[in-house]
């Protein structure tokens, strides 16, 4: 299952990693530093883990949100984490061992092709802390719609973003938020929004 609250030591080095890739690569991490316990405590309550089966989560970054959302998910949840950073996927490897979780080093447009190879028609819910506003023209509308395709009837698809860029491209897709809500609790303060399908 998920490991026990880490030490100081290790999440300093987990900190290290994720800034490294933040100034390495800035248009697939897009925040410098990891999300807060309150933050990822926020997400989970908004996004009704505790209810759901099937869930993914598109940018797990180096887990910090993934444990959280472990923690949270029953006992027979699944999620698969999603990301197109590599070492994130590497590292995330070697620090969660939970049967539950599905690591996928891919890209979130192909999310309908991932759930299928995973043997799962839809999902109940899709987080996603990718920074859509650096995303390259037609990805973010492109990932947008893969994410609507992939949930089933009633599913909830979750951002937690810096800007509110993502609100223009789920709008047209999902009509308008059911909740929309700035967490300030993190730094920097992220901005949370949910659509149901």
């Amino acid at each position: 299952m998920t490991k026990p609250p880490k030490t100081n030591a290790a999440s300093l080095k987990e900190s290290a990693i994720f800034f490294k890739n933040a100034l390495l690569k800035p248009k697939e991490v897009g925040y410098i530093l990891p999300s807060s316990r309150y933050l990822i405590r926020r997400i989970a309550e908004v996004a009704e883990l505790a209810s759901k089966k099937h869930a993914v989560e598109l940018g797990p970054g180096t887990g910090g949100t993934t444990r959280g959302f472990l923690t949270a998910l029953p006992a027979d949840g699944k999620l698969i984490a999603i990301d197109v950073n590599e070492q994130f996927i590497l590292h995330l490897q070697k620090d969660i061992h939970d049967p539950r979780l599905i690591l996928c080093h891919d890209s979130a447009e192909r999310l309908p092709e991932i759930l299928q190879e995973s043997g799962w028609p839809h999902c109940d819910v899709v987080i996603s802390g990718i920074p859509f506003s650096t995303l390259p023209d037609g990805i973010g509308q492109a990932v947008m719609q893969s994410i609507y395709d992939s949930l089933c009837d009633g599913g909830t698809f979750v951002a937690y973003q810096l800007r509110d860029h993502v609100s223009r491209l789920a709008t047209p897709i999902f009509g308008q938020p059911v909740f929309k809500k700035k967490e300030v609790r993190n730094f920097p303060p992220m901005r949370l929004f949910v659509w149901q399908k």
